[in-house]
């Protein structure tokens, strides 16, 4: 039996955020470090998890209930997230 889901109880967003910088193992340039900057990212699914610290997008969703492309991402890393309007097929 498939399962089943119903794209109406989540909202379409657009989310900016800002992806932290992550170094390799190993020593590194103390100016290089202190110089480290995050990356503006723009993301777009449903919205399927929102909570004080973190938010859940899904890309995709299958009729057997399963989601593809997820992100979380901590709610601290957010600039913004604005909820799109879904048109007609």
């Amino acid at each position: 039996m498939s399962k089943k889901f119903n794209l109406n109880q989540f909202r379409l967003v657009k989310v900016k955020w800002h992806d932290p910088c992550d170094f390799e193992t190993g020593w590194n340039d103390l100016k290089k470090v202190q110089a480290a900057k995050t990356e503006p990212v723009v993301s777009v699914g449903w919205l399927i998890t929102d909570e004080a610290d973190r938010i859940v997008l899904s890309a995709d969703f299958c009729s057997d209930g399963t989601t593809g492309r997820a992100i979380a991402i901590t709610r601290a890393c957010c600039e913004n997230i604005t909820t799109l309007k879904v048109g007609k097929n």
